[in-house]
């Protein structure tokens, strides 16, 4: 089965540390609210203003999830201190789109996916089934992880430890025009790909519609 996305709007950010200018003291005005929020919340509330987002459903997708928070956790545990209620608070992968959805005051529907590297394949094939009630949707993948011996982790010899790709799109009867080739980006993580892919063709296509195959 194939179904035709028209992409409305898309946008992608990434940087080598922590990306910047993220525009959070403007997009989230109340100062408890900012505190609180993750590197991805920050990310994905940023992704989610520059495509147009007023309070569509949600896809969203993250491989790895609340790295630092679940790393704060997990050295809590083995130092036997006080557990951060905070870090508690967000460890759990639909954190961004929480924070998101307490922001925007959205009561809709909002699904997370994680499927390690074909995450953003996977947010693209949920993102296509649940378009056919022909609404317009909210798609997104971000993963964020700056933190302390990232090195021994990064076995991908990733140099882009935070990116995020978000993009609005509805369900179309038109013909394709962008068809996903699995297309490396090594500087980026995997779990991007797809919908990186799609990104970079669409601001070089005219009227971009994407076929997603299931």
């Amino acid at each position: 089965m194939k179904i035709n996305l028209k992409i409305l709007s898309s946008h992608f950010v990434s940087a080598t540390d922590k990306c910047e200018n993220l525009e959070e003291k403007t997009l989230v005005p109340k100062m408890m609210l900012r505190r609180r929020l993750t590197r991805a919340s920050k990310i994905a509330i940023f992704l989610a203003s520059k495509v147009g987002y007023k309070n569509e459903r949600i896809i969203f997708g993250s491989a790895y999830g609340e790295a630092k928070a679940t790393i704060d956790i997990i050295e809590s545990i083995y130092n036997k201190t006080l557990l951060s209620p905070t870090a508690f608070q967000n460890s759990v992968h639909n954190t961004p789109v929480s924070y998101l959805s307490i922001l925007s005051e959205n009561t809709k529907e909002v699904t997370t996916v994680s499927d390690l590297f074909d995450t953003s394949l996977s947010v693209l094939k949920t993102g296509a089934i649940k378009a056919l009630k022909k609404d317009k949707l909210l798609l997104m993948s971000v993963d964020a992880f700056s933190i302390d011996k990232v090195e021994e982790l990064n076995k991908c010899k990733l140099t882009e430890l935070e990116s995020g790709v978000a993009m609005l799109v509805e369900v179309t009867q038109d013909k394709a025009n962008i068809f996903v080739e699995n297309e490396t980006f090594a500087e980026t993580s995997p779990s991007l790909w797809q919908m990186l892919e799609i990104h970079h063709k669409a601001q070089n296509t005219q009227n971009p519609i994407v076929e997603i195959e299931l």
